[in-house]
């Protein structure tokens, strides 16, 4: 009879700062991904270009990152009218990175996001489905302005092991 296998206790909150994770670096993966001829497109119909929808994905969220306790380094907010596509992704990185840090010490604390009206777990839900939200509009709007992503990348937003590892 072969030996068990030793498995570590499940960690909620390990995995729920892994998810958070995958998803923010889905963000960034797709913004690296994106054809540059759509970042400043006008979007068909009106609305908000590619470049202001990833800058506002971004900058949500910043302003519980600035309340946080310990002078937790803060990305500072793009410009949807100015902002690169090489920013953008810079700062996806940075938020990602902050929001880890800041998320790990509210749920080995308390569990609360400072002026978040609710507990660190549905912070990151909240911002979750909120970047999937956007991450769906900016992949709509990729297809409508005739740059589609490939089904390589697309495929690539749910390798989220693969994400969170990067």
């Amino acid at each position: 009879m072969a030996a068990s296998r030793r498995r570590r206790p499940f960690v909620i909150s390990e995995a729920l700062l892994r998810a958070y994770s995958a998803s923010a670096r889905v963000n960034q993966y797709l913004v690296e991904h994106l054809d540059p001829g759509v970042w400043r497109a006008k979007p068909p119909g009106g609305g908000r270009t590619i470049a202001s929808l990833v800058a506002h994905l971004h900058n949500c969220g910043l302003v519980y990152l600035r309340r946080a306790p310990g002078g937790e380094a803060t990305p500072g907010e793009l410009n949807r009218f100015r902002v690169t596509v090489a920013q953008a992704a810079r700062a996806l990185g940075a938020k990602r990175r902050a929001v880890l840090r800041v998320l790990a010490r509210a749920l080995a604390g308390d569990g609360r996001v400072d002026g978040f009206r609710y507990d660190a777990a549905a912070f990151l839900a909240y911002y979750m489905i909120h970047d999937g939200h956007h991450r769906g509009q900016i992949m709509m709007q990729a297809r409508l302005l005739g740059h589609p992503l490939s089904q390589k990348v697309m495929s690539g937003m749910w390798m989220w092991e693969q994400r969170v590892r990067e």
